[in-house]
């Protein structure tokens, strides 16, 4: 049985009565949740939340960070280090680009995308997806319909997959609410913003998404295959923003290179020689049978439970 992914945070807090510590951690739950929780245990002044990324790896990423931290660690038995807070929010980050990246991620199979699952990919500049889609139930091959990239180390893709095709929309394809981020913020008072949305785009039951890694990479030959056994809501996010001739920032779609290079072809050769799907559904041309796509604007809850108000 494929492993259902929900994604969890890494947070950084401060507290008054701690004076040049930070605390590194991970929860389930929001910060902001867990930050209330430490209060309740008995110390002099509320936690703040500092910094929080969202991640499908939170033991081991939080292992990762508390070892390459260890020589700041006060004390081996809690989680506090005796570092600055953008320190700590540089190691997070940096952290999260080994621990979430195509290292992780990298499999000789597919992974299945599935109701429910919530991933959350590391990306590095210019790394590359492609979108395979089969036309109909007698394609023999699926065709490529969509290349996108990467364009700053550290920018985010996020799967959020559903059951209706109601609930995605994408950018390529001008769908309504495409414009909308569904998740923009990352607490309940809307002041811990998610980045900024470069990219919204769609899987359909039987797409299948490689990502491979840049042609300048030092790993070049890694690749990942995703399929989607359901409707899948694609956003990519960027904390650095790369700017165009022209002004604007570069989107998830906005595909630089001229050509394809030999690991490219290699990966691209894998995907069109696997079977044909167990699941499908169309992209184009669907009748009255189908849900219209993009026609229910969901809130951000949602797509990460975390946003529930607690009683």
């Amino acid at each position: 049985m494929d492993e259902v992914y929900i994604p969890g945070f890494i947070y950084v807090l401060t507290n008054e009565a701690m004076p040049g510590l930070v605390k590194i951690g991970r929860t389930s739950l929001l910060p902001e949740d867990r930050s209330k929780k430490l209060y309740s245990t008995g110390v002099p002044f509320p936690f703040d939340v500092c910094f929080r990324i969202i991640t499908s790896f939170s033991v081991e990423l939080e292992s990762y960070i508390h070892n390459i931290l260890r020589e700041y660690r006060v004390n081996s038995r809690r989680e506090f280090f005796r570092i600055s807070v953008d320190d700590a929010i540089y190691a997070v980050r940096l952290a999260s680009l080994t621990i979430s990246g195509m290292n992780k991620w990298n499999s000789d199979v597919p992974r299945k995308l599935t109701k429910n699952d919530k991933l959350i990919l590391s990306m590095e500049e210019n790394q590359i997806f492609i979108l395979f889609s089969y036309e109909n139930f007698l394609s023999s091959h699926p065709q490529i319909i969509d290349i996108w990239q990467s364009h700053s180390n550290g920018d985010q893709l996020e799967f959020y997959a559903v059951n209706f095709a109601k609930n995605i929309s994408s950018f390529s394809n001008n769908d309504p609410y495409s414009n909308f981020d569904p998740v923009p913020f990352l607490n309940r008072e809307s002041s811990a913003p998610n980045g900024f949305i470069n990219g919204r785009e769609t899987l359909y039951p039987g797409e299948r998404l490689l990502w491979i890694s840049s042609k300048d990479s030092s790993t070049p030959d890694l690749f990942t295959i995703f399929e989607a056994q359901d409707h899948v809501q694609i956003i990519s996010r960027t904390w650095s923003p790369r700017i165009n001739q022209d002004g604007y920032s570069l989107l998830l779609n906005d595909f630089l290179y001229d050509s394809a290079w030999d690991a490219a072809r290699r990966a691209i050769n894998k995907t069109l020689s696997l079977p044909f799907p167990r699941a499908w559904a169309p992209r184009t041309n669907r009748g009255t049978e189908w849900d219209a796509v993009g026609s229910q604007l969901m809130p951000p809850e949602f797509w990460l439970p975390q946003l529930k108000l607690k009683r």
